[in-house]
This record gives C-alpha cells, sequence and structure tokens, in this order.
C-alpha cells in the first residue's frame, strides 16, 4: 500500500481521536464527583483538536518540506536516512554511503533488511573520540552518580532518587557527547538562552531541595517515579540547551524568540501570585510594564506566548523547522523558569492564609504544592503549550510558503 500525505494525516486523526476518547472515558470512570457537563464536553473536544490540527500541519511539512529529500523516500529508506542524520560528523559519509547503497536495492523485504542491517551497525561503530578520555569521562560519571545519592540525601532526604536519576543522565549525556566527538568542545547553541535554560534548571533543583528542607513531610508528594520524571525533564531541558540537535533546526532568532517568551511568561505568573488583586507598587509597575500589556491576553489565551514565537520563527526563516525550534526553546525555557517561580510562591502562600498556590480554596497540605507544580508545568505546561507552538510554527511557515509563486498548493 503506497502511504500519502493525505492518508498519514487522515490515520493520524483518527489516532489521537481514539486514543484520547478511551483514556477520557477511563479517566470519567474513576472521577469523584464528575465534572459539569460543558466542563467535560469542553475537555472531550477541545484537547483532541488541538492536536489532531498540530498533528496534520506537522505530517504536512515533514512530508512535503522542500529541503528534505525523505518525502520521496519509502519507510526503510527514512529509517536509514534517520540514523545516518544522528551519526557524529565524522561518522556521516559512512552513513551517506549506506544510503547510496540502498538505492541499488529494488525489492522490499530486501530494503528492509538493508535498512535495519545498517541501522543495526551504527549502534556498534567504535567512539569518534579516545578511548582513554571516554573512559576517563564515563568513570567519574560512574562516581559522581554513586556519590549524589548519599550526598543529597543527607541534606535531604526526598531528593536522593532525584539527585541519582539527574546525575545519571547528565553523565550519560557528558559521555555521549565524547564519544561522538573528536575534540570535545563546548559549542553553545544560543549562549543568552543556553545560560537562561541552565540557571532556570539550577533554580529548580535549589527550590525542591529547599522546599523539602522546609516541609520534610512533603517528600511524600515526591515519590521515587515522580523523582526521576522531574530528574529526565530538567536535563532534557539541559540537553536542549547545551547540546541542541542539528535536526531541530540552525536558526539563530527561534533560540531568542523562545527565552523571550518563557521571561514574559515566567513575569507574568510571579507577577500574578505576589499581587493576588492588589495594585503592585509604581516602581514594579513601571518596570513590568510590558508585562502588564500583555497579562490580559495570557489570562484569557496562553496562545501568546507559545504561538507567537514559533509563528515569528517561522516566518522569518521561511520553513517550519525554525518554527518548531522555537517551540521546543519556548518549552524548553518555561519549564523550569515557572516550577522554579511555584515552589517559593507556594510556599509563601500556604504560609499567609493556608492556601494553595493553584488552587485557592483547597484544603491541603503544603506539600500538596510541590505535587501540583509537578503536575502543571512538568505536564499540562508542555503538553498543550508545545500544541500550541507547533500550530503557530506551522501557520507561519504556511502563510511564508503561501507568498511563493510556484507553490503547487
Amino acid at each position: 500500500m503506497r502511504w500519502t500525505r493525505r492518508r498519514v494525516q487522515t490515520v493520524t486523526t483518527w489516532v489521537v481521536v481514539v486514543a484520547w476518547v478511551v483514556f477520557y472515558a477511563a479517566a470519567l470512570a474513576t472521577a469523584d464527583p464528575l465534572p459539569p457537563l460543558e466542563t467535560a464536553v469542553a475537555q472531550l473536544v477541545v484537547p483532541p483538536l488541538l492536536w489532531v490540527v498540530a498533528a496534520r500541519l506537522v505530517v504536512r511539512h515533514w512530508w512535503s518540506e522542500p529541503e528534505s529529500r525523505t518525502s520521496a523516500m519509502d519507510l526503510p529508506g527514512r529509517l536509514l536516512a534517520a540514523a545516518a542524520a544522528a551519526l557524529p560528523e565524522r561518522r556521516r559519509a559512512w552513513g551517506r554511503a549506506m544510503t547510496a547503497e540502498l538505492a541499488e536495492v529494488r525489492r522490499r523485504s530486501a530494503r528492509w533488511r538493508f535498512a535495519l542491517s545498517s541501522v543495526r551497525a551504527t549502534l556498534w561503530l567504535p567512539a569518534a573520540g579516545s578511548w582513554p578520555l571516554l573512559a576517563l569521562v564515563t568513570g567519574v560519571a560512574v562516581a559522581a552518580t554513586t556519590a549524589a545519592g548519599p550526598a543529597v540525601g543527607a541534606a535531604a532526604p526526598g531528593l536522593k532518587v532525584f539527585a541519582v536519576t539527574f546525575t545519571a543522565l547528565v553523565g550519560a549525556m557528558v559521555v555521549l557527547a565524547v564519544a561522538r566527538s573528536r575534540r570535545p568542545r563546548l559549542r553553545l547553541p544560543a549562549p543568552a538562552p543556553t545560560i537562561l535554560v541552565t540557571a532556570g534548571v539550577a533554580a529548580s533543583i535549589a527550590a525542591t531541595m529547599v522546599f523539602l528542607r522546609r516541609e520534610p513531610a512533603a517528600a511524600e508528594y515526591l515519590p521515587p517515579p515522580a523523582a526521576m520524571y522531574l530528574a529526565a525533564v530538567l536535563a532534557g531541558c539541559l540537553w536542549v540547551a547545551l547540546a541542541s540537535p542539528r535536526w531541530l533546526g540552525t536558526s539563530r532568532l527561534a533560540p531568542h524568540l523562545g527565552a523571550a517568551a518563557a521571561v514574559v511568561f515566567a513575569a507574568w505568573f510571579w507577577l500574578a501570585n505576589r499581587t493576588d488583586g492588589t495594585e503592585p507598587p509604581l516602581p514594579l509597575l513601571l518596570v513590568l510594564a510590558p508585562v502588564l500589556v500583555l497579562a490580559p491576553v495570557l489570562v484569557l489565551a496562553p496562545l501568546a506566548v507559545f504561538f507567537v514565537p514559533a509563528f515569528a520563527a517561522g516566518r522569518a526563516g521561511r520553513s517550519f523547522r525554525s518554527g518548531l525550534q522555537a517551540a521546543v526553546w519556548t518549552v524548553t525555557a518555561i519549564i523550569p523558569l515557572t516550577y522554579a517561580v511555584w515552589l517559593p510562591e507556594g510556599l509563601r502562600r500556604y504560609a499567609i492564609d493556608g492556601r494553595l498556590l493553584i488552587d485557592g480554596e483547597a484544603v491541603a497540605p503544603v506539600g500538596a504544592n510541590l505535587a501540583d507544580a509537578l503536575a502543571f508545568c512538568l505536564g499540562i505546561l508542555p503538553v498543550f503549550g508545545l500544541t500550541l507552538a507547533v500550530i503557530g510554527a506551522g501557520l507561519g511557515a504556511r502563510t511564508t510558503d503561501r507568498a511563493g509563486p510556484n507553490d503547487p498548493s
């Protein structure tokens, strides 16, 4: 069966819709109490609608992207091309040679065997870096992971699992970087956004440690699975900031647009919780005037902070990939910044009136703020934020494409 773009979009649409209906039906079956009818209808319709639009835009641009040759390949060719693109610089000649050899294989079963054997071979290629340096870095990573648990556990017992997982993931990224490069060197894709994200990750770790030291009982809201997830997300933010993958794009504007949007969102979030219905001081109003101008927009539709940077990057870079790069940078910067603001503000709010930050009427222990921060900043926010940003990237690139005189669409 020949897969066309329209067929892939149709299959993607049905997969998203059916998966969400099944998930939401299971959630309603265990919900107590049930949400109001209008809320249930909105929750059933709006999320899959956004995801379908984003998924169809991704398929459309991935399938017809002019700078990509994968649109003319079958599935074995795309699989091998993706594996070759992930190889380090000095190994890509081998990947191109395998791709060229695949073009001479005609039978479909033989193409699949050749592609899978080539992908398997990429996993066993010798490291590009020197073995003594690689062994040294690996030893340091293992020693740091082993020592992280007892060291952090002594200061904050609830962070022991997080410390081990985060150190192991960062150590694995460093080992991989050394193995992929002949001469390891730190090349920041965008210095200012990289520093912002790195500072946000450090602030998130510090805020979690302060929160657990002040409220040791809150460790029950950070069970091992949640601690591992927090470590994986923060390590992923560092990976995007310090070693942004080549396939994500090389636009210089996109990271700065994403970082600026993250600063605006974090400043608005902090200000909204600090004012709490009161008038802020005049100096604060003057400093945060741009944020106050955007505040009504962000309250009514967070679309602005996610949609606009991706749309602008896609339009300026004349490609969906540039918009997608801005989308990823926006979400990557917003996650640690918002999380780092949430925890201290949650402690402050609870000390004032005993209420939680996100649900002021709920009666719950102060540690519930930690669970809310994990659910919102590391769950709801990136899922829906990235969806809105992908839509912005797709529409920005599509608007640019329509300006072309020979656009067949």
